[in-house]
């Protein structure tokens, strides 16, 4: 179990690392750099809750989500006490995140579930593909970030950034953990016959 929280909370701190790249350099090329996270992630076998919540085998697995969940958001909180020194990053975080908050709660939903299904392809085609193992990565996750997407982990990183901690915050990273685990699971979607 701690090896597991570990391995948790260093994604989260590679999530937390690709945010902060992002605020600083900003659309498109953030974008593009944010995917160096998901290949560390992937290449270091760390827990990210997105690339992990597609490969689940029955439905009493998913509460053990919840330490990779609580690992990750350890880890991008330690990324974002870092951005203290950062007062613009901060300012980007919240207005990013005040905008977010205002969506109606079935626009988060769909874009959480966009989020999940392209994070499931990109740690698949990194798994499976020998050969062109990097071009999920290089592909999907600048594509559900210009997309405009919810990656729930990411979110957790720029929420901390941005100071914001309150219900709809919590209630709104809720929304977004249950659309990525949906749309993970969107590829194979046979299998949930069987449970």
């Amino acid at each position: 179990m701690i090896n597991i929280l570990y391995r948790s909370i260093c994604a989260g701190l590679m999530i937390g690392i690709a945010g902060a790249v992002y605020l600083a350099v900003g659309p498109p090329l953030g974008a593009i750099l944010f995917a160096i996270g998901l290949i560390i992630i992937c290449n270091q076998n760390y827990i990210l809750y997105t690339g992990r919540i597609g490969y689940i085998q029955h439905i009493k697995e998913v509460p053990g989500m919840g330490l990779f969940i609580l690992g990750n958001a350890l880890g991008t909180l330690a990324v974002a006490a870092t951005q203290l020194m950062s007062p613009a990053n901060l300012a980007l975080a919240q207005t990013m995140m005040e905008a977010k908050l205002a969506l109606p709660w079935w626009m988060v939903l769909i874009k959480a579930i966009g989020c999940g299904f392209l994070m499931y392809l990109a740690v698949n085609i990194f798994k499976t593909d020998e050969k062109y193992k990097y071009l999920g990565i290089i592909t999907c996750i600048p594509a559900f970030i210009l997309a405009g997407f919810e990656h729930s982990i990411a979110d957790f990183f720029y929420f901390w950034c941005g100071g914001i901690y309150n219900w709809k915050a919590i209630m709104f990273l809720a929304l977004v953990i249950v659309g990525n685990a949906i749309g993970a699971n969107l590829h194979h979607l046979d299998k949930f016959k069987k449970i």
